[in-house]
């Protein structure tokens, strides 16, 4: 918890030499509160952090406005959480199908399922 996961999932029963068809690791990097950048700032700077080859862009989301980056097999939401306490950040890895096809389109629709309660 102090490096600021909150949750971690695997698929457990992954034969031997095979690699996971896709995970998510969900996590809260600690942030001064109000400290954190508007949406369109977070998107400036992760576009020049992840290259051309990301597609980098703000989407509103049911939580709130997130920035999207979507790679070649990566696809990462950091969702701006109430009360300017940070991003919340899901980083899916999609290793064997990519972001494009039926595997990213499921990642995308539980990014669209947050909710803050």
């Amino acid at each position: 918890m102090s490096a600021g996961a909150l949750e971690f999932f695997l698929r457990t029963e992954v034969p031997e030499g095979a690699t996971a068809p896709a995970s998510l690791l969900i996590s809260w990097p600690p942030m001064p509160r109000g400290m954190a950048p508007a949406p369109e700032e977070f998107a400036e700077a992760m576009t020049e952090r992840a290259g051309p080859e990301a597609e980098v862009k703000v989407v509103g989301l049911p939580a709130g406005p997130a920035v999207r980056l979507r790679g070649e097999s990566s696809l990462d939401y950091h969702v701006r959480m109430p009360g300017e306490a940070g991003y919340l950040h899901l980083a899916f890895s999609l290793p064997l199908s990519g972001t494009e096809g039926p595997m990213g389109r499921l990642c995308d629709a539980m990014a669209h399922s947050l909710r803050w309660l």
